[in-house]
């Protein structure tokens, strides 16, 4: 029995490693992705990209000095290509302000993107398709004191040159992979911290819990701050457009699979160190 207790421990271990050096990865590789596949540029910029059939890119233009970053676009953006139909690629983003912003110096101006989504097609040899982003988008701009708004006619340049296989995919595989691994190792310890979570609360009972409980609910606060700052850290800000599109679920949702694991090791680590602190029951008299 404790031979197997060792190795559920050493197992456990081993998963808590595993999801360190995943996050230590996930920053530079997320990254990698996104410079990959995500093509923000200023309006009448060409953008001009080498890609691979079924890759997700996201193309945007950017809007400077966007007073508290608020932004609209009346009727959306729309991605034409030479011979083909047009493809939507961004939907239509209503104006929220009206007459007057409440603003502060420190969001008094910041640069925004207008971006959407693109599925590359599927092709069976090199493939160059040219086109243009088009739309409008209007943005406030100027000081404390006024401001006007600003109506921007989009109109860049875009070619794409589709391979039926290239340098993108790499790191989209590698990018799954990584979040695949980090899953699995949470999926571990997930299911270790249950066990010994319910065995402490038998052994031990509620009452010898509670502040370890605290001290749980404490700590893991912190960890939702840290785990905020590392998804912010790994990805770029481009309006509201998921641009790790290699991820087999969204951030928020790996995040949070993520973060319970660690929750649940923490405070089967505590409940158990609330058991082992506990004095010994006086021996009962003859």
């Amino acid at each position: 029995m404790r031979v197997l207790s060792k190795l559920i421990t050493v197992v456990w271990v081993l998963a808590g490693l595993a999801l360190v050096a995943g996050f230590v990865a996930y920053t530079p590789v997320a990254r990698k992705y996104a410079s990959d596949h995500l093509y923000v540029v200023d309006n009448k910029q060409a953008i001009t990209v080498t890609t691979s059939s079924g890759e997700a890119l996201s193309l945007g233009v950017r809007m400077p000095s966007a007073v508290s970053g608020l932004w609209a676009s009346p009727d959306g953006m729309t991605l034409t290509f030479t011979g083909q139909q047009p493809i939507i690629l961004m939907q239509p983003k209503p104006q929220t302000w009206g007459d007057e912003i409440r603003t502060n110096r420190r969001d008094i101006s910041d640069d925004k993107t207008a971006t959407g989504r693109y599925f590359v097609p599927e092709v069976t040899a090199p493939t160059v398709l040219d086109g243009k982003i088009t739309g409008t988008v209007v943005h406030p701009v100027g000081g404390l004191g006024t401001f006007r708004n600003e109506q921007t006619i989009i109109d860049v340049p875009v070619k794409l040159t589709v391979e039926p296989s290239g340098a993108g995919q790499a790191s989209g595989n590698r990018l799954t992979q990584l979040v695949y691994g980090m899953l699995a190792a949470t999926g571990v310890l997930i299911l270790f911290a249950l066990g010994a979570i319910v065995r402490a609360l038998f052994r031990h009972g509620f009452k010898h819990a509670s502040s370890a409980i605290i001290t749980f609910v404490v700590i893991a606060a912190a960890f939702v701050g840290i785990g905020y700052l590392a998804e912010k850290a790994a990805v770029p800000d481009v309006s509201d457009v998921d641009v790790l599109g290699a991820l087999p679920l969204t951030p928020l949702q790996f995040l949070t699979c993520v973060a319970v694991a660690i929750f649940l090791s923490m405070l089967a680590l505590l409940l158990s160190g609330a058991g082992e602190d506990e004095p010994p029951a006086p021996a009962a008299e003859a």
